[in-house]
């Protein structure tokens, strides 16, 4: 699936024309189709997404525009930080307070499907009558990830995401370092020498550290390692007994690496404020992100001097892989089927915007359109040629394990990571992280 919509952007974006032979779908109807409320009282929505800057605004004026348009819907917006998201959205349909709209990762499906908290997709509502030709909607296999056992649980892709490299140019001259391949991947293991000398000291502080992530976000540690650890041949998700392996011998050599950049000064906790604001401000040289960050990191700073390249892989790795993920719109299977109907209406209203999801917010998006006569991958080839080299590593992308225990699994991940970055023996970490892991899944 994202080789073959990905290799489309590389090729795009390089310089090669993508002939479309498919027809774009019509626009999307947003008047006058609300689901009228019994005795003809107001429906209303409770829409919950991550907190990204650029993207409130945008919510906001097409939950506007959809109120206009359906006068007996209102809309609640509600949105929270990144790092603790999944858990709200989850404690609040334990709740009973569940959101009827919301963002959710593709790797929150199996706990999602298997708990009923979403719907099975609602083709009419977007025009089309049946669940194939809502796909057609969509760029071939880019709904994969959230069809189970043959339905659809989604009405469309927020985000589709890979990450690579993005760098302060600027600071790699003031090291005497040369700007990296943007076709070529360095290894990780080069990946570490450079962050440790980019890392500058006033006296005994630290002001700017080489390499940062978000280390205490579960999610992250995951689309940080996941990675590597395919590179070096593993999975955590064992595919013969479906059991997590923190044991094995690819994530002791991963965790023996996220170890050895703290030794070398690479990376520190302790200084990850705010991942953009950081490589903005000079508190930090190397990020790991994806297209997601160019638009924020122009606005933050408009003159920071900043650059792309693949993501690393090891110097043995047994196969280049980066990260896949993607967020999508869901309805709450939890609603009742007056609100699921307005829903999904106003879910067809969020993915008919992809100019300006991509042109406000640098959402990529994965429902067909026509703007200015281009297909989407021609619209977003034209956006920053500095974004080429991400495209270009989609189509080594992996989407990330699959558990109804994701969350379980990469806190038990997050809470291994801290504890080697502390100094702790790998193998007897990752030994209890294991013991950890199969508690959580035989619950």
């Amino acid at each position: 699936m994202k080789t073959r919509f990905y290799t489309l952007f590389a090729l795009l974006i390089v310089g090669a024309m993508l002939l479309s032979a498919c027809t774009m779908p019509a626009a999307a109807p947003t008047g006058g189709g609300a689901a009228p409320a019994a005795s003809g009282q107001t429906i209303e929505l409770l829409y919950m997404t991550h907190n990204h800057a650029q993207s409130i605004p945008v919510n906001e004026a097409i939950i506007a525009e959809f109120e206009a348009a359906h006068p007996n819907v209102k809309i609640t917006f509600d949105n929270a930080p990144h790092s603790n998201f999944e858990q709200k959205v989850l404690t609040a349909f334990a709740g009973g307070t569940g959101p009827d709209v919301f963002w959710m990762g593709d790797w929150m499906i199996p706990q999602l499907v298997k708990n009923g908290i979403v719907a099975p997709v609602d083709p009419t509502a977007f025009g089309v009558q049946t669940q194939e030709e809502f796909a057609d909607l969509f760029e071939p296999g880019s709904l994969d990830a959230f069809t189970v056992d043959g339905k659809i649980y989604t009405g469309g892709v927020s985000e589709y995401n890979t990450f690579s490299l993005i760098y302060d140019k600027d600071d790699f001259a003031e090291a005497g370092i040369e700007p990296l391949s943007k076709e070529t991947p360095i290894t990780w293991e080069e990946l570490a020498d450079i962050a440790a000398k980019l890392t500058k000291k006033d006296g005994d502080k630290v002001v700017r550290i080489g390499l940062e992530w978000p280390f205490q976000t579960p999610i992250w540690t995951v689309l940080i390692q996941e990675p590597m650890l395919r590179q070096l041949g593993g999975e955590l998700i064992n595919p013969e007994t479906g059991m997590p392996d923190f044991t094995q011998e690819p994530m002791v050599k991963v965790m023996e690496y996220v170890q050895g950049l703290r030794n070398a000064g690479a990376i520190d906790p302790a200084l990850d404020q705010n991942l953009l604001d950081d490589l903005a401000n000079d508190r930090v040289s190397i990020l790991i992100a994806g297209p997601w960050a160019a638009k924020p990191l122009n606005d933050i700073n408009p003159d920071l001097n900043w650059d792309t390249a693949p993501l690393p892989q090891f110097a043995n790795a047994v196969d280049r892989v980066t990260t896949l993920y993607a967020w999508a719109w869901f309805v709450s299977g939890k609603s009742s089927p007056e609100k699921q109907k307005a829903a999904w209406e106003f879910v067809n209203l969020l993915t008919s915007k992809q100019q300006e999801w991509w042109d406000k917010v640098g959402y990529v998006q994965a429902r067909k359109a026509d703007i200015n006569g281009m297909t989407l991958p021609e619209y977003y080839a034209q956006a920053d040629a500095r974004l080429a080299t991400i495209f270009a590593d989609y189509p080594y992308g992996k989407f990330e394990f699959r558990s109804p225990q994701y969350f379980e699994l990469s806190d038990i991940w997050t809470r291994a990571q801290d504890r080697v970055l502390q100094g702790e023996d790998v193998m007897t970490v990752l030994q209890e992280a294991q013991a950890q892991a199969e508690q959580a899944v035989s619950q």
